[in-house]
């Protein structure tokens, strides 16, 4: 029997794999204008995307608050709460495996943050104005789904006929607008993951940046990715319920989405495809799209443990102190508020984080700006890291709205 192997039916994990290892083992021969030119593809479908996700998220949070029929304020307090404590927990556990490892690591302590080695230039660029940011349509989608909710329901309490239809009117345009949106993402932009992720698996190669890190930062950046493999994969096991066959398919659905973390370095460029994830994993897919649009930007778990581990690298360099444990106690206090703050781009996490370092882990200017340099050559698996947290997180807390029966028809 004749094997053919057509890419319009592969899955698409398997795409993106081929992707990886193609530019790794053959994008040395690509001539730049085509490098350029993959590279422009790619930051063009960004462009759209970027233009559009602000209206994707207010309209999948918006939509979905407003089907919620009871437990609107329950819903926020233990999506806020549960989102503070995981991200306090990445900081302890990103310290507790420092001294455990680090010590024994021999590493460089010579960082001098030397920038990658060419920059790879779009053959163009262009882009849409920016009429909404992420954050403001989180906010804006967020208090009008529940200041909607709200009048609905005093409005049926008290007969108030005018009120109903203007609630139920914004309900239906909401929801218009979230059949869009999802048709945005399913029909155009999910076929177009291929092209998108090529450009910037190219502009990786091309600057050099994966053999930086692999040359220079290696007994760091393979301890600091094995911690996160290994508590992304321990998360997974946990809201699996320790059953390996579910595991197995929760890291399966998963994994274009982290793949697409990983080229990109934006938890909000690999939204589309995290949503994806967390609609087949979660079999919930209204409870999915309010909660992965709503935590994108502030749950992130791969910031609390890279960061840490970082730090802790960092004074060992320096000839510092590791801080006490009551010390890191309220600096993963201080972390995890400071984590709502953080915008889900590349190098977006460390900037927020420089004065809790001063702070609390004494660091010196040097430090903080050679760390802020380095920081970029982490940001890929660390993105991974988030997005791992983010499928993780979907899963657990649609269970736990599940039994407090708070959720979407």
């Amino acid at each position: 029997m004749a094997f053919t192997l057509n890419p319009l039916r592969m899955k698409l994990p398997v795409k993106l794999i081929l992707i990886i290892v193609g530019v790794l083992f053959f994008g040395h021969y690509l001539s730049l204008d085509v490098k350029r030119f993959c590279f422009a593809i790619s930051m063009s479908i960004k462009e759209v995307l970027e233009f559009v996700l602000p209206f994707i998220i207010f309209s999948y949070l918006s939509s979905c608050i407003l089907s919620f029929k009871k437990g609107v304020l329950t819903f926020i307090v233990i999506l806020l709460a549960t989102v503070y404590i995981s991200n306090f927990i990445a900081v302890q556990v990103g310290y507790g495996a420092s001294l455990l490892v680090l010590e024994k690591i021999n590493f460089a302590t010579s960082a001098d943050g030397k920038a990658v080695s060419e920059v790879l230039t779009p053959m163009w660029s262009w882009s849409f104005p920016k009429l909404l940011s992420n954050d403001w349509a989180l906010y804006v989608g967020l208090i009008s789904g529940l200041f909607f909710s709200f009048m609905r329901t005093f409005a049926q309490s008290q007969n108030i006929k005018f009120l109903e239809k203007l609630a139920n009117g914004f309900e239906r345009f909401t929801h218009y607008l979230k059949n869009a949106s999802s048709f945005f993402l399913i029909r155009i932009f999910i076929p177009l993951v291929p092209f998108f992720i090529l450009g910037y698996i190219i502009s990786l190669q091309h600057a050099g940046t994966l053999g930086q890190i692999v040359t220079s930062y290696a007994p760091i950046f393979i301890f600091t990715v094995t911690v996160q493999a290994l508590y992304g994969a321990l998360l997974f096991l946990i809201v699996a319920h320790f059953k390996f066959n579910l595991w197995f398919e929760y890291i399966k659905n998963t994994i274009p989405a982290i793949i697409a973390g990983f080229s990109t370095m934006s938890s909000a460029a690999a939204m589309p495809l995290t949503l994806l994830a967390a609609e087949k994993n979660t079999g919930n897919p209204n409870m999915a799209r309010v909660l992965i649009p709503a935590t994108v930007n502030i749950h992130m778990i791969g910031n609390g443990l890279t960061i840490t581990i970082m730090a802790m690298a960092f004074l060992l360099t320096f000839g510092m102190p590791f801080p006490d444990f009551p010390t890191v106690i309220f600096f993963g206090l201080s972390f995890a508020l400071a984590q709502f703050a953080i915008a889900a781009v590349p190098g977006g996490g460390i900037l927020v984080m420089l004065p809790l370092l001063q702070k609390y882990m004494h660091f010196t200017p040097e430090m903080t700006s050679i760390i802020t340099a380095l920081y970029v050559l982490f940001d890929a698996p660390l993105t991974a890291t988030n997005i791992m947290g983010n499928s993780v997180y979907s899963i657990f807390l649609n269970k736990i709205f599940t039994k407090l029966k708070i959720g979407t028809d």
